[in-house]
């Protein structure tokens, strides 16, 4: 089933496998989220000076903010935007920089949280200090909000939620080749009381909202994007 396929595997079958692509990791911080071919060209960009010194895997590295500074024009085959959306107060213009930067049939990869959930929610609408002090204090991470430590400041916005994504994409021409949740454990789960209130709290948010705000099993999403190529009008 697709749903059982590695992310990886899904675009190497949209690529079509080809020996040599430019790839942009948006939002690339100090890691890659991908296995690539020696043959590709990676590039990064990343609003941390700190973070592009860290990366080791880049073949270009662009200090930019990817709301406001302007990426090359349908320069990339695949471009891959990994936890990085909810950190952004305009994602809307992230992705359109990102969309005029795909090539004719590039792919675009998102992967983010669901805001349209709980805990993402929660996320939204309470302030930073109430992340940090919760990390430091109920989970026990004692560096907790220090520079380069989760949890980062995020705002949530609405224009990266699914619906919202998907209105991107008709609005834009763009296919969408992949749409699915994905979830994960979080380290509060290891308290058995705690799990057992949460999940029972999900459930009932989910019912008494009529479906609209997911469980913690649509926590994050994974949405491919394919930049539809455009066919020449005959005179």
């Amino acid at each position: 089933m697709e749903q059982e396929k590695s992310l990886e595997s899904i675009v190497d079958s949209l690529l079509g496998n080809p020996k040599s692509i430019t790839i942009l990791e948006a939002g690339c911080g100090s890691i890659n989220h991908f296995k690539y071919s020696k043959e590709a060209r990676l590039v990064g960009i990343d609003i941390s000076q700190e973070q592009l010194d860290k990366n080791d895997y880049l073949s270009e590295k662009i200090l930019g903010d990817l709301e406001s500074d302007l990426l090359p024009s349908s320069k990339f085959d695949l471009i891959i935007c990994w936890d990085v959306l909810e950190h952004l107060i305009h994602p809307n213009l992230a992705l359109s920089n990102m969309n005029k930067a795909a090539k004719s049939g590039g792919l675009l990869i998102l992967a983010s949280p669901n805001v349209l959930t709980l805990r993402g929610l929660l996320t939204k609408f309470t302030p930073h200090w109430v992340h940090v002090w919760y990390y430091k204090y109920f989970i026990g991470l004692k560096e907790a909000g220090t520079p380069g430590n989760y949890p980062f400041k995020s705002f949530h916005k609405f224009s990266m939620s699914p619906p919202a994504i998907r209105r991107f994409a008709k609005k834009n021409n763009l296919s969408i080749e992949l749409y699915r949740f994905s979830t994960w454990d979080h380290p509060e789960y290891e308290r058995k009381w705690f799990m057992l209130f949460w999940r029972t709290l999900n459930l009932i948010t989910k019912i008494l909202s009529l479906g609209y705000i997911g469980t913690d099993a649509e926590q994050g999403y994974n949405i491919i994007l394919r930049k539809t190529p455009q066919t020449k009008r005959s005179v």
